[in-house]
């Protein structure tokens, strides 16, 4: 049934709280779409330097992965 990542604690009922995937520098790409062996690295942004990168997109955590062939 997929999966679910909770970077921050939940903010409200109406909005998401799952973080924002950025693939290759591609923000918004969907993680189910990877193979596992095709990730090379991950690293996790979690506080205001995710804020400010993305903006109001990275408010519940940044999730940046770099694929092998990038």
């Amino acid at each position: 049934s997929g999966f679910s990542v909770n970077i921050r604690s939940a903010s409200s009922f109406s909005s998401g709280t799952g973080p924002l995937f950025v693939v290759d520098g591609v923000p918004g790409v969907d993680p189910t779409t990877i193979a596992p062996t095709d990730i090379e690295s991950y690293n996790v942004l979690k506080d205001a330097s995710s804020t400010a990168i993305y903006g109001s997109r990275g408010a519940n955590g940044v999730i940046i992965i770099t694929t092998k062939s990038g």
